[in-house]
């Protein structure tokens, strides 16, 4: 991103109160933590530091039972270096300070603290392999490089096996290399490869049977171990199962559990049973096996004997294993506390969690390397800002709050962060920025009310950037590339079968990714404006959702359509769908506030909901030099119908309208574009106020947002139709 893209600082400020000042503020009182510290000194001078954060917690308790925090607040001043956590640094209600008398956790002088959620494993204790069997099932290749120790004699917890069927990390720990994530082994160890047919489809409770298409997993079978992970199904799930049977005479393998609705692709199977051999092209791979070590920096654990077999990647280094399962840090009903300047890595757990807390900060932290998310956000007035959070196994920011019975707002906010290569281990609805969205797979949705997600920069993860759920939350001025291909379904801006989502998302650049807008299977309410959409796989998609506003945007694609809306709802049978419902039942939308605020629910419930009602597509930009910019994927009838869909006051052109520069990425208009004429009313974007910004706890910028994908994570064939962007 250019300069030119950056909002002033004192834009900035406003923008993100009432945070802004707080790396520069001066507390009342200060302790100290120290590497070199001792937890029986004094805390209260540089040379008298506490060795953990524990005991500075517990100081600032020892001083609140005298009397108030002295006003100005109390800052604990982290010196650089390591700290290993062997469990939470939790924080309740007891350790919050006051609006007037914060707690801030902060880096001493900006030197950098690191929160480590593993310990460093000496290679001394790593011999080559010697034995004759395991020697035979190792690849020629690894032979002499592959090195291995026990389990137990390095003390180590987490170590499988792995459940029959699981979506995320399996819950064992993971391997760092200097501080880069190791990679489980795998094959194929980049892409994927595919099953030729399936022989048994399964459900539930019968495992499913396919037939492989590489002689491969001859290799395996000594090892009793086996899980594959794959789009069985669906692009939108992968779990990795456990295999029974590896029959090399029939080229086959059976798994040992079921999966709901079984193996193989769901859209070519027949209607009536339910039964086909799939379409040859349900991506799978094999995960963590030492017959599969064949590059340097890959492991694996063998379950049965307890081993850990590793090659080095080079002869020397700091080899780093994640055993902390709990948050790094938890708070629980905390008030005024803020965590400034830390780093929190090589963790199996989340990264920070705040369950129902007010006015708590997280700012200019660093969070990387984690098996789950960097943050999970309960509560009011609190939020996340300046951070770079990356290399995650989960995703980035969970956020929820407010009451959306009431509409009481959250006012929590998730600003200014760099949040990239996420969904490492979990990519189905792992998201950069998740608000209160459960999601088909992602466990409950919380009331998320109120809530700001702006001026982040978001890019390469295997699905969403962000996951969009309840009401009076806006997204805007962030910059989102390179996220959704390595799943279906999916979105820039994506959710899913709910009619009470109400949101704006304005002013936003999506480009090259997957998805732009993508309100799934009757998902509603979404007011998208003034945003800018390039790429061929971008655009906005309807799945049958009502009371969505697409107007005053820029679309530009080498083909159209730019927008779809279909009417999948009467169907599927919407009307009758009780997810659907209960959620509108569940906000009383015929009483006060829903029935002022949103006037369009009283009658919902009886005014055909299945249907795509109210939408609108207006006065946007198009720029295809070929297609058309809408596709109607509805019956006759409902295309011609008002009440469903109107367009209006579009311009469509194949040639550059006025563009700052597009060919390097600026798509602001010039003042002189012919748009401002062909389009009555449209409204200028502020394209230079987009992404990242300067502000008190960001004060420099990346240089270059890598595009790379993560260590060990690549993606499965997309489809060939590079214009499909919807569901």
């Amino acid at each position: 991103m250019s300069s030119s893209r950056f909002l002033s600082l004192a834009l900035l400020a406003i923008a993100v109160m009432p945070f802004a000042s707080a790396a520069t503020d001066t507390f009342a009182a200060h302790l100290y933590v120290s590497p070199s510290g001792n937890d029986q000194s004094s805390g209260k001078t540089p040379a008298g530091a506490f060795a953990t954060l524990g005991r500075a917690r517990d100081e600032i308790r020892h001083l609140k039972a005298s009397g108030p925090l002295p006003r100005g607040g109390v800052a604990v001043e982290i010196a650089g270096g390591t700290y290993s956590l062997s469990e939470s640094f939790a924080l309740t209600e007891a350790d919050s300070g006051t609006a007037d008398a914060p707690v801030v956790y902060r880096a001493f002088n900006s030197e950098k603290v690191q929160l480590l959620g593993g310990r460093i494993l000496p290679l001394s204790a790593f011999k080559p392999v010697t034995d004759d069997a395991m020697l035979a099932r190792l690849d020629p290749a690894a032979r002499g490089h592959v090195v291995a120790a026990s389990i137990a004699a390095l003390g180590l917890t987490h170590a499988g096996p792995f459940p029959p069927s699981f979506s995320d990390s399996g819950g064992i720990f993971e391997l760092f290399w200097d501080g880069r994530r190791l990679p489980l082994s795998r094959w194929p160890n980049e892409g994927w490869t595919t099953m030729k047919r399936v022989v048994v489809n399964g459900d539930k409770t019968t495992p499913g049977a396919f037939e492989y298409r590489d002689d491969r997993p001859s290799r395996w079978l000594k090892n009793p171990n086996i899980w594959l992970k794959g789009q069985w199904r669906v692009g939108w799930e992968d779990p990795a199962m456990r295999v029974a049977k590896i029959d090399p005479a029939a080229g086959t393998i059976t798994f040992a559990t079921g999966l709901s609705a079984g193996i193989g692709n769901k859209y070519t199977r027949d209607k009536k049973t339910g039964v086909g051999p799939g379409n040859g092209k349900e991506p799978w791979c094999v995960l963590n096996l030492p017959e599969e070590i064949d590059i340097p920096g890959e492991w694996a654990i063998d379950f049965t004997s307890q081993t850990l077999f590793f090659w080095p990647p080079a002869a020397k280094g700091d080899l780093m294993v994640s055993q902390l399962d709990q948050p790094m840090i938890s708070a629980n009903g905390a008030a005024h506390v803020r965590f400034v300047g830390l780093t929190l890595e090589a963790s199996l757990g989340d990264g920070i969690v705040l369950q129902n807390v007010d006015s708590v900060l997280v700012a200019g932290c660093t969070i990387r390397n984690l098996s789950k998310n960097a943050v999970i956000l309960d509560g009011r007035r609190s939020g996340v800002q300046s951070c770079d959070l990356s290399l995650l196994g989960e995703g980035g920011v969970m956020v929820s709050g407010g009451d959306k019975k009431s509409l009481t707002p959250s006012e929590n906010f998730v600003l200014n962060n760099h949040i990239h290569n996420y969904g490492v281990l979990k990519a189905m609805y792992s998201a950069a920025v998740n608000t209160g969205f459960g999601g088909i797979n992602a466990g409950g949705k919380r009331d998320a009310v109120g809530i700001r997600v702006a001026h982040n920069l978001i890019h390469d993860a295997p699905r969403d950037a962000v996951l969009v759920s309840g009401q009076d939350n806006v997204f805007e001025f962030n910059e989102i590339y390179n996220c959704g291909f390595a799943s279906a379904d999916v979105g820039a801006f994506y959710s899913w079968l709910d009619w009470t989502i109400r949101a704006t998302i304005r002013y936003n650049y999506v480009h090259d990714t997957v998805g732009g807008v993508n309100p799934d299977d009757g998902a509603a309410g979404m007011t998208v404006f003034g945003n800018v959409f390039v790429g061929p796989r971008t655009g906005v998609w309807i799945a049958s959702g009502p009371d969505q506003i697409i107007d005053n945007n820029i679309f530009v694609k080498d083909e159209g359509p730019v927008f779809g809306i279909d009417d999948r709802g009467a169907g599927r049978g919407y009307a009758t769908n009780p997810k659907l419902i209960k959620g509108v039942e569940a906000i009383a939308p015929t009483k006060a506030p829903w029935a002022k605020r949103f006037p369009e629910m009283v009658t919902l419930l009886a005014d055909h909901p299945e249907l795509p009602l109210r939408n609108r597509f207006v006065r946007n930009l198009v720029v295809i030099p070929k297609g058309e910019p809408v596709v109607l994927k509805m019956s006759k009838a409902n295309q011609t119908n008002p009440k469903l869909f109107f367009q209006a006051d579009n311009y469509v052109t194949a040639d550059d309208p006025g563009f700052v520069n597009a060919a390097k990425g600026n798509y602001a208009l010039k003042l002189s574009s012919s748009v401002f004429q062909k389009i009555p009313g449209f409204k200028p974007i502020p394209f230079d106020q987009i992404g990242l910004q300067l502000d008190a706890y960001r004060r420099t910028l990346p240089a270059n947002a890598s595009s790379a994908t993560a260590p060990g994570e690549t993606a499965p064939p997309q489809p060939d139709q590079i214009k499909n962007f919807g569901t």
